[in-house]
């Protein structure tokens, strides 16, 4: 699990893995009670692989993060970190096989221990991926690159800030995340540019936050970008046409919450989800979306389904993506058994507003469901028909600790 303050720990809420490295998981076995049989959904997944050479090096020991992935015309590139250190891989033929891509920029912010990416995006200029370093005192990491193989690596961004998701649209690229305000405080802060280079504050309309604000994650709409996250204790969301300003859009609360962000978006024209996860007072977790027709401007709240799949200690979301014209989002539910992955979906063609709608399976094999390791997939992205999923996965130890993480990917059809 991430180890945050609570404001990032529910913007990433299941997986310190992520900010600290972890990649998704995807196991064999039944993994839940055993009671049922997997539903014709689930058993449409297949499972997922380890990850291979190409991500752990030719001695298998690299320990390696895997955080983001995006997709474009059968160009694929995973985001994250090699021993501490900012990682990319790239893809030319729709996932089937990975090459670790070049970092040329400074040593300080390309070696070992110098950070990690945690958002990729391809757009009209090329490709950009972005994260935290930790030379000097901190900052953003920029990486671009016009083929997904090469890529120049720069801090980019001045200011005690740190770098979440990044997303493309026609007017260019925003970054996403928060700025420092002193103390254990953050505001939400967004940056923009027309290319690869070049970018520039934007202006984030606060709205009185005591607690602080963080953007999350960002998406582009068919009329600009919708950026969401957490204000205070509760989920947040913000629009803008061009990414240069950013107005806060009304979210509803999910009733009965001690405390809820919103981790992911995603866009398929002016339908838009935003899913998260929500806390009680006493710390038990649940999936939520909101969900928007009208490219971020109202907003409407969805619960997700839990799987009937036994007694559990909580639900978390750990990835969302438009796929297919529908959408589809992955988390980890837990067992007593162990955690499983959590498949949710929303068929093409249906309202975002239809919360009934979204269906939640279970799959089974390897990475995605089983009593021995701890499974999670952290990022989705679809390219055609296709969906590319990373994440990790670790062997439970006999006292239920888990183990070494090994990164894992997972393709499936899109359904």
């Amino acid at each position: 699990m991430r180890k945050r303050n609570w404001l990032m720990g529910l913007a990433v809420p299941i997986l310190a893995a992520v900010a600290v490295g972890i990649a998704v998981v995807v196991v064999s076995g039944g993994g839940g009670s055993g009671a049922q049989a997997p539903s014709a959904l689930a058993a449409g997944f297949p499972p997922a692989r380890l990850a291979g050479a190409s991500f752990t090096g030719a001695a298998g020991t690299s320990r390696t993060i895997l955080t983001a992935v995006g997709a474009s015309r059968a160009t694929e590139v995973t985001a994250g970190g090699v021993n501490g250190g900012p990682a990319l891989w790239s893809s030319s033929d729709g996932g089937a096989t990975w090459t670790r891509a070049a970092l040329t920029g400074p040593a300080a912010l390309t070696k070992a221990g110098s950070g990690q990416f945690a958002g990729v995006a391809d757009g009209p200029a090329g490709w950009l991926a972005v994260g935290t370093t930790l030379a000097g005192r901190g900052g953003p990491l920029v990486a671009s690159s016009p083929d997904a193989r090469t890529w120049t690596v720069a801090s980019g961004i001045a200011g005690n800030a740190v770098a979440a998701a990044v997303a493309a649209g026609p007017a260019g690229y925003v970054i996403v995340g928060r700025q420092s305000a002193g103390g254990s405080a953050a505001s939400a802060a967004a940056w923009y540019a027309a290319g690869l280079t070049g970018w520039r504050t934007a202006t984030v309309a606060a709205q009185g936050a005591s607690g602080g604000q963080t953007m999350n994650a960002v998406t582009g709409t068919d009329h600009g970008f919708v950026a969401v996250g957490a204000t205070d204790t509760g989920p947040a969301a913000w629009v803008s046409a061009a990414g240069r300003t950013w107005q806060q859009a009304a979210v509803p609360v999910p009733a009965g919450a001690a405390r809820a962000a919103l981790d992911y978006v995603a866009a398929d024209g002016g339908a838009v989800v935003a899913a998260g996860t929500e806390f009680s007072a006493t710390g038990a977790s649940s999936p939520f979306a909101e969900v928007s027709a009208n490219a971020g401007t109202t907003w409407t709240q969805v619960q997700l389904p839990v799987p009937d799949i036994g007694p559990g200690t909580g639900t978390t979301v750990t990835a969302l993506t438009a796929a297919g014209g529908g959408f589809t989002a992955a988390g980890t539910y837990v067992t007593q058994a162990g955690p499983e992955v959590v498949i949710w979906t929303l068929p093409a063609g249906t309202p975002v507003t239809d919360g009934a709608a979204w269906a939640a399976a279970t799959p089974e094999g390897t990475g995605l469901a089983s009593t021995s390791a701890e499974n999670a997939i952290t990022a989705l992205a679809a390219d055609g028909v296709t969906l590319t999923g990373v994440g990790f996965t670790a062997k439970l130890a006999a006292s239920g600790v888990p183990g070494a993480q090994q990164p894992t990917l997972w393709q499936s059809p899109v359904r």
